[in-house]
Order: structure tokens, then C-alpha cells, then sequence
């Protein structure tokens, strides 16, 4: 905190989530003969720095930067003055902040969009410091590794007009229009905006061994797999809207389907009973688009529909911060489960017996930010018959 080190930490609660915005980092202070009273103030800068032998050669590794939001401070005879404080990194402003109303990014490539220092969607209050587009690198700023910065050198395509109504958050902006070139949005600890995808072929970092008699069973406890049926659709359908034509009010007033293009996904095997889930977009103007969209709503939906929460003892595996967006080795005879899976998020909580880390596992190949990138409308006259295109 303004280059001070706070020691009388009597508590703790930290989360690296990969489908988190705004990163958040709890703590409690004792302010002894408050010491802290008139410090630790809103809007004052935190760094959350994680440092042990094993990783790094014991060099520290800042894992959360940001800024106090929200300020408690509590008093008991028994307990002292204990100050409890919630540290926000820069995807709070985009998350908390209505975007600036009507502005134009026309003839503006996703960049322009996306990079604090040409976007009017960010203020330089908020200590953004540029833009990614890679999800290694924000992995290695969490582990605190040097990783080589390359870009991709080939240009993002060009954005439709943005309107802003009011109350709309820059968040919502940012992601609905990074959704159109499938990237997930994050801030990295040097409170860079990541625009990534997860990449399930990188080598897995970490391993959780739940077996019994094993000497490397690593698993102090477990929860799951918790499942739940709401998502698990045995059917999915799309359907947006084609624009219709001049010469094609006929059959719009025959069909009031006419300008609908439908897609529709079937899993039926997923549950023993029938599970409809039915979406309306409007961007899904051709039926080959909706088909795919309503193929990304399944995913997403069994992604969220699964996952195992594991405790495991310390911080680190290997030489390695635990971190969010990896992939890991996992025997869990318990479970039954065995195999390479997606780490969604990692929580260091404070714990009395020692470090723990809390590590919340997907299944892999699931996530995604959409169907992929979304093509601009074809001037091309294309069937208006309103039939569903299925994909089984």
C-alpha cells in the first residue's frame, strides 16, 4: 500500500477466476493502537505479492493489483480495532462504470475498441496500462514468470457502430463486441485488459492425486462432482432474423416465420429425459449461424452444468503459482475420475492449519466466448424458408 508493507494481516481471501472481470482480494487488518486508522482508505492502491522458496527462487510475484473499494472497520474489546477491506483490480471500473452515451468507434478495428489508450470506453484514472491479446501472458504475470510478448501481427476486423444507452456498463460493451471475434475478457495483474481464449492443449501445470494408499495423494478435501440438470439441454435452438427483402413481403405475410432463421443442436443422450432450451439473437441472420450458436449455448451450458472443487495443501505445485486458465492432471479413484481437465478459478483462503488453495476444475474444451468469429451480414439474397438447420 503506497509503498508500504502491511504485516498484522489476520486474515485473508483471495480468487483467480478465469470468468471474472473484476478480481477481487479480501482482507482483514488488525490496526493496534490504530495504526491503520486514517490508512487503508477507499481508492488507496493494494498489491496482493505471494513469495516462497520453492517458486521463483523465493522472488515475490504480484498476483493482485488494485484498489480498496469497500472499507469496514469493526471494534470489540475482546477482538481490538480490526479494519476488513475488499482490494479491486481495474476490471471493477469496467464492471461498476456506465459507458459514455452515444459515442461513434465506426470504421474502428476491435483494438481501437479494446485499447485504453484509443478507447473512449476507459478513463486513465483507472490505471489501465494496455491490451493483450493472448491468454499466456496473463498466466505468466500470475505465476510471476518473464514470458516473450507477440502479438498477432494479422488485423482485427472492423466494428459496426456502437450506440450506448444509458446504463450501460463498459463491461457489457466490451464483452459483447469481443464475443464477435470469440475472446473471453480478463485484466491481468499489471492491470493490462486480456482478451483471450483458453487453450486446452497447453501442457498441464498442476496435479491433484485423490487415491487411497498413495503416498502423493495431495487431496486434503473434495466437493463434487456437483452437477446440476437446469443446464443440460437435450435441445438447443436459435433463432434470429433475416432482413427482408424488397419483393419478399408475399411471404413474410404468408409466413410470419418467413424471415426467422432457426438452428437447432440435439443431444438426447445427455439426460434420461427431454431438456428444451430455446434462445432468441438477432445477429444469427443465416441458419448455418444459428446452428453453430445454438452448438456454443449447449457447451456453455454443460460447462456450467459440472465441476469438482478440490483443497489442496499450499499455494504452489512444482514451482508453480497455482492460477486460473491452466489445465491439470487429475486421479481422483474417489470420484472415478481420471484425466486432463480446465482449472476455471483458484481461491487462497486464510486457513489456520497452513496454506490451502481451493481449485475449482470444468470439463476441458467446453469454454468459449462464442460460436467463433461472427461474419458481417452478406448482401447475397439467401432462403427465406424459416426451416431449421439441425446439428446432432
Amino acid at each position: 500500500m503506497a509503498g508500504e508493507t502491511i504485516e498484522e494481516i489476520e486474515s485473508f481471501d483471495y480468487s483467480d477466476d478465469v470468468l471474472t472481470i473484476a478480481e477481487e482480494a479480501h482482507f482483514s487488518v488488525v490496526s493496534k493502537d490504530r495504526k491503520y486508522r486514517d490508512k487503508l482508505k477507499i481508492g488507496d492502491k493494494i498489491e496482493f505479492i505471494l513469495q516462497n522458496p520453492a517458486v521463483n527462487g523465493g522472488a515475490h510475484t504480484v498476483r493482485h493489483r488494485g484498489r480498496i473499494v469497500a472499507r469496514t472497520p469493526r471494534y470489540s474489546q475482546q477482538e481490538g480495532s480490526i479494519i476488513q477491506c475488499v482490494s479491486a483490480n481495474a476490471g471493477w471500473h469496467l464492471q461498476t462504470s456506465d459507458a459514455p452515451l452515444w459515442i461513434s468507434l465506426a470504421n474502428k478495428s476491435y483494438r481501437d475498441l479494446c485499447d485504453p489508450a484509443t478507447s473512449p470506453f476507459f478513463d486513465a484514472s483507472w490505471g489501465f496500462s494496455g491490451v493483450r491479446f493472448d491468454g499466456k501472458i496473463r498466466r505468466a504475470l500470475k505465476q510471476g514468470r518473464a514470458i516473450l510478448v507477440s502479438e498477432a501481427s494479422e488485423p482485427l476486423p472492423l466494428l459496426h457502430a456502437i450506440q450506448v444507452e444509458p446504463g450501460v456498463k463498459v463491461a457489457d460493451k466490451l464483452v459483447e463486441y469481443c464475443r464477435r471475434v470469440n475472446l473471453l475478457v480478463n485484466v491481468a495483474p499489471d492491470n493490462s485488459l486480456c482478451c483471450f481464449l483458453p487453450d486446452y492443449k497447453q501442457e498441464p501445470l498442476f496435479s491433484i492425486r485423490n487415491r487411497a494408499g498413495d503416498p502423493l495423494n495431495n487431496v486434503l478435501s473434495c466437493e463434487g462432482p456437483v452437477e446440476n440438470a437446469a443446464t443440460r439441454w437435450t435441445q438447443v435452438d436459435v433463432v434470429g432474423e433475416q432482413i427482408a427483402w424488397e419483393g419478399e413481403t408475399g411471404s413474410s405475410q404468408e409466413n410470419p416465420n418467413a424471415t426467422k432463421k432457426r438452428g437447432t443442436v440435439r443431444h438426447p443422450d445427455i439426460l434420461p429425459f427431454a431438456n428444451r432450451h430455446t434462445v432468441a439473437d438477432g445477429q444469427m441472420y443465416s441458419q448455418f449461424l444459428a446452428a453453430r450458436h445454438a452448438e456454443w449455448v449447449y457447451k456453455r451450458g454443460r460447462f456450467d452444468s459440472w465441476y469438482v472443487k478440490y483443497t489442496v495443501p499450499g499455494h504452489h505445485q512444482g514451482g508453480n503459482w497455482w492460477v486460473a486458465d491452466s489445465m491439470c492432471s487429475v486421479e481422483d479413484q474417489e470420484n472415478n475420475l481420471s484425466g486432463l481437465f480446465y482449472v476455471q478459478s483458484v481461491r487462497f483462503p486464510s486457513h489456520r492449519e497452513g496454506d490451502v488453495t481451493e481449485v475449482i476444475i470444468r470439463e476441458p474444451g467446453l469454454l468459449s466466448a462464442s460460436l467463433g468469429v461472427i461474419p458481417d451480414p452478406s448482401l447475397t439474397k439467401s432462403s427465406m424458408s424459416g426451416k431449421p438447420v439441425a446439428v446432432q
